[in-house]
């Protein structure tokens, strides 16, 4: 989710950079719009999350007799299930990761993997919490990011977009289950 909206800020960003750098207005604005901006998709971000878990806690109340909404398919095909020694990496939270991957963008860096559910729980929004080192140990950035749909016992591909990240500077990661 985080990462669909870091790109759909990205794509708003741009046009409203080149708009004021067109009216001359100085690069201190340009950085503080860009930043609420940031601050305002934030915050949708949380409110989507907020109604999500308002409408999980409908759909468990519902009387018996009243079916629920059915889910949607995530992919044509039928994702493959986990299974032990397949290249995963505990995260913890019954969830594992693989083909972790940190690829230069222009100034950031798009960060992609795979991520495999073998908890006891679907979800809508699974958060993820990324910490990056250097080759010195030091923390360059910490992160969060969200995978939307990922059912459990599945295995999903996932992106996000760091922004300000130099991959140069990426020697070790942690990635953990957010609560």
């Amino acid at each position: 989710m985080r990462a669909a909206m870091r790109k759909i800020f990205a794509g708003v960003a741009v046009p409203i950079i080149l708009f004021m750098l067109e009216n001359t207005v100085c690069a201190q604005d340009v950085s503080d719009k860009l930043n609420m901006l940031e601050i305002v998709i934030s915050n949708l971000i949380a409110r989507v999350e907020a109604l999500e878990r308002r409408v999980n806690a409908l759909e468990k109340n519902l009387p018996t007799g009243v079916s629920k909404m059915p889910g949607r398919e995530i992919s044509g095909r039928e994702p493959s299930k986990p299974s032990p020694g397949d290249g995963f990496e505990d995260i913890g939270s019954g969830f594992f990761v693989r083909n972790v991957r940190f690829n230069p963008f222009g100034d950031n860096v798009l960060f992609t993997g795979e991520i495999a559910n073998r908890s006891e729980k679907n979800y809508r929004f699974a958060k993820f919490k990324l910490e990056i080192y250097d080759d010195r140990d030091l923390l360059v950035k910490k992160e969060e990011f969200t995978i939307p749909d990922l059912p459990k016992e599945r295995i999903k591909s996932f992106e996000a977009m760091l922004v300000g990240v130099d991959a140069g500077l990426i020697h070790r990661y942690v990635i953990r289950a957010s609560d």
